[in-house]
């Protein structure tokens, strides 16, 4: 269809006769006598649509009122247009397909289910939200339902992506990070990290999710998060490699070490609340409140180069430099950035701190936006540290955290970074060491003393744990 065409048709919408117009951008326009005039936005409204005889079945995703209350929410609903010639519905027919063939919609999905995440109901959250809109697309599916911890890394890191448009992820963050460590494991990473990775919410964090539907200003749910999948927009994402000697990790959300990552690991017995057992054991936490002993360098982004200490090379332990060499780019897979960064760049802190956060997108889950100035791509990682605080104050302090509006406080230090390392030590006042360095809500390593033997556990707790970001590897969808 030329570029500014447009074809018009008497029909009957929803059986009501009306004089409407379809143009080469999407845009469906109607007007008639006992109805009042509309459109529908390709792009913005339609998952696709079913051709019969002289009819086409428009399977539309609209925002509908639900009251003074319920705001707006997208609702499935199906337009039907009724042709009275054959040749008119051909033209519409053609048109529609065109303007759909254009826009960049994936047709080729594979879909990784966790049947563990959340409440174990990211199953019956694809049945429901997510494969009636993919059929109402007529998207081709291929499923693979997870059976054990990195198994979607496995299969990611396998599997012939030549077969697919795009992958998406329901679960929580984790079989995200499992499907981004998979594809950069792989001999052929340059190219299969190129390929769009979708996130539906299905457990008990969400964070990834939450990050890019919000910043469209779309409700985190399992539809719309779909719908932008169907609409094939992308956006480039930030990729950390977290490094400790030979042993590498890629991280696309957040490292969190102290109060954050106690909340998070511990309060694994609690996963049959949902997303409520992080408010019921942050409590816990804030009565029983640990601080850790430790040391942390980074490079600053520009304009926080006054934050911290400089770093003098006295520190046991610490090494500023990233070595690509010796992370092993001979080796298969992606090995991490390179550092242009100088000795002199380096920015160093040490002490007792309550809590260290080192985040990539806005949102650590569904209902803590802790880095409200993060971007997706712009190659730095927000850093967040509290190092203190009277504890009759750390409720409306975390309160504050949660809700985007902590970044001024003067108990915490909020500043961007483009590379870090920390070496985490034991609590204060205690012979336990204890602590997690916890990535993307997975423990690298723990201390003495902490929930679990660590046998497991990919790193050590104590020697120095690296993060290096490179900026855009990543693609995701979301909405435009």
């Amino acid at each position: 269809m030329d570029k500014d065409r447009v074809v018009v048709a008497q029909l009957l919408l929803d059986g009501t006769r009306v004089k409407a117009s379809f143009s080469s951008s999407g845009v469906l326009k109607w007007d008639g006598h006992g109805i009042s005039a509309g459109s529908l936005i390709v792009q913005k409204d339609i998952l696709g649509f079913t051709d019969k005889p002289i009819t086409i079945v428009l399977h539309t995703f609209q925002f509908a009122s639900t009251g003074c209350c319920g705001g707006n929410q997208r609702k499935r609903k199906d337009v039907t247009l009724e042709f009275e010639q054959r040749e008119a519905y051909k033209l519409w027919c053609d048109a529609i397909q065109e303007c759909l063939d254009r826009s960049g919609r994936p047709k080729r999905l594979v879909v990784f289910i966790n049947p563990f995440s959340g409440k174990g109901e990211a199953e019956e959250v694809y049945k429901r939200d997510v494969l009636p809109l993919l059929a109402a697309a007529r998207i081709e599916v291929t499923k693979k339902v997870t059976q054990f911890q990195l198994h979607a890394r496995d299969m990611a890191k396998s599997m012939n992506i030549a077969q697919y448009d795009g992958v998406i992820c329901v679960s929580g963050d984790g079989i995200l990070v499992e499907v981004l460590n998979g594809l950069l494991e792989r001999p052929d990473w340059a190219r299969a990290i190129k390929m769009p990775i979708g996130v539906v919410p299905a457990g008990s964090g969400n964070g990834m999710a939450k990050s890019l539907l919000d910043a469209a200003g779309e409700p985190c749910n399992a539809r719309n998060a779909t719908f932008a999948i169907i609409r094939g927009h992308t956006q480039a994402v930030d990729v950390a490699t977290v490094v400790q000697g030979q042993t590498k990790f890629y991280s696309i959300l957040l490292l969190t070490w102290g109060f954050v990552a106690d909340v998070d690991i511990e309060s694994e017995k609690y996963r049959w609340m949902g997303g409520l057992r992080f408010d019921f054991y942050s409590l816990i936490r804030i009565l029983r409140l640990r601080r850790y002993n430790g040391v942390f360098a980074y490079v600053p982004a520009p304009g926080y180069e006054d934050i911290g200490a400089p770093y003098n090379g006295e520190l046991d332990g610490m090494k500023v430099e990233c070595d690509d060499e010796r992370r092993g780019r001979a080796a298969t897979g992606y090995s991490g950035p390179v550092s242009s960064s100088l000795r002199s760049d380096w920015r160093v802190m040490e002490g007792a701190f309550v809590m260290v956060l080192l985040q990539n997108v806005p949102w650590a889950s569904e209902d803590f936006n802790s880095a409200p100035e993060s971007k997706f791509a712009d190659g730095f990682l927000d850093l967040i540290v509290l190092r203190d605080c009277p504890r009759y104050k750390l409720i409306g302090l975390l309160t504050s955290i949660q809700q985007g509006k902590a970044v001024e406080s003067k108990y915490l230090t909020y500043l961007k970074v483009k590379a870090f390392q920390i070496a985490p030590g034991g609590r204060v006042g205690s012979r336990i060491q204890g602590g997690y360095i916890d990535v993307d809500g997975e423990v690298v390593t723990r201390g003495w003393g902490a929930v679990g033997d660590g046998k497991g556990d990919p790193m050590s707790y104590g020697p120095t744990i690296e993060v290096c970001v490179e900026q855009g590897l990543a693609t995701l969808y979301c909405p435009p």
